[in-house]
């Protein structure tokens, strides 16, 4: 396990406008001087694999798989369809799963404030960045993303907390989950 040093680009703050507006956080100001470095951070740690990455086999030459594996529909009238092509266009039903199986997998961890998670969360899942403060996470929670090498992203957990005891969990300065 690689520990990589800690990365002032994941500090704590504000990381987008929030919708609906809360009237009890007034931070227009810390919002624009610090989103530009969330999203810089966003697009370095939750990106899909690389492609060229993604073609080589452990010879380093090119994996044929891909398109072999490319399925060609027929419809009704006996027309033959190209399923979609170019990044994040890739068809569920010839890469979604099953071709990627046997690779390697990658995991990058991530500590940071609850405020960088949700918002990475909101970007990942393609949600409105601005739903970000919509969301609990408790301290010391654990958030876990998918990201598969054709772009498609799932949620595994968010803000589980299951390996802390209630008198362990916080969230804002309030212990348990009653708050």
């Amino acid at each position: 396990v690689e520990l990589k040093e800690p990365d002032t680009m994941l500090n704590e703050a504000l990381p987008a406008p929030m919708i609906p507006i809360r009237p009890d956080i007034r931070a227009v100001r810390e919002i624009d001087a610090n989103h530009s470095r969330i999203e810089a951070a966003f697009q370095k740690y939750v990106h899909r694999s690389d492609p060229e990455d993604e073609a080589k086999t452990d010879e380093g030459s090119v994996d044929q798989t891909k398109e072999e594996s490319v399925e060609h529909d027929d419809d009704e009238s006996g027309e033959q369809h190209q399923p979609p092509q170019g990044p994040g266009s890739t068809s569920y039903s010839s890469s979604y799963h099953s071709e990627h199986v046997d690779h390697e997998h990658e995991f990058e961890v991530i500590v940071g404030h609850g405020n960088i998670i949700r918002y990475f969360f909101c970007r990942a899942l393609q949600l409105p960045p601005e739903a970000w403060l919509r969301i609990s996470t408790f301290n010391c929670s654990i958030t876990y993303l998918i990201i598969y090498p054709n772009g498609y992203v799932s949620c595994r957990m968010l803000g589980d907390v299951g390996h802390l005891g209630y008198d362990s969990t916080t969230f804002s300065g309030s212990h348990g989950y009653n708050w």
